[in-house]
């Protein structure tokens, strides 16, 4: 479920700029702050266990956070199809459908605005292609977390962006990271179809 998002004021978009791909540096603060808080996200945009069983290396999925104009397999693009200030956003592809969209979105947003309001600097882009890169250099590109228990790690150590406006309160968030954590733990307990499959057909 890739979400495209900018922002506007007055009827103008405030996205487009000079600078990586014609955004603005607004627009490189928001995704930024996507990128920061990325893993804490996670635990919104992909709240099932079985949602780690698409964020993984070696496919298209989005689980490399960087940004580019041209990796498929970055967190957040940058579409390129147009030089129209009007269509200038970012992409962050990492959210699945599996998520409540009222908090997602809400996560998402404040992610950017914190990265905004911070001026945050997303670093360097990256172009290059990845599936032909050295392996101790994509070893340094950090990665999404490969489970939805990692992913509550995140939110847990990093929320502050989710309530200091008060959109999410704290309360809120035990509560949602306890919940998914006793998905988690019975999730370990349950043999799923496939183990049925490898260790019981005849």
């Amino acid at each position: 479920m890739h979400v495209h998002q900018s922002l506007w004021k007055n009827g103008q978009p405030l996205f487009a700029g000079g600078e990586y791909a014609g955004l603005s540096t607004m627009a490189m603060s928001y995704l930024a702050g996507l990128l920061k808080h990325a893993p804490a996200l996670c635990a919104l945009c992909n709240p099932t266990t079985n949602s780690y069983k698409r964020l993984v290396p070696g496919f298209e999925a989005p689980v490399n956070l960087i940004y580019s104009a041209r990796n498929r397999s970055a967190a957040i693009r940058i579409p390129m199809y147009s030089n129209n200030p009007k269509a200038k956003r970012v992409e962050f592809r990492m959210p699945d459908a599996a998520c409540n969209p009222y908090l997602a979105f809400s996560a998402m947003l404040l992610a950017g605005l914190d990265g905004i309001e911070r001026k945050l600097k997303p670093g360097a882009h990256t172009d290059e292609n990845l599936y032909k890169m050295e392996a101790a250099k994509l070893s340094k590109i950090p990665h999404a977390p490969a489970t939805l228990s990692d992913a509550l790690d995140a939110l847990e150590a990093d929320h502050a962006f989710l309530t200091k406006s008060g959109v999410f309160s704290e309360g809120f968030i035990a509560s949602y990271i306890e919940g998914k954590r006793s998905e988690v733990s019975e999730s370990a307990m349950r043999p799923t179809p496939w183990e049925f499959y490898k260790y019981f057909d005849v």
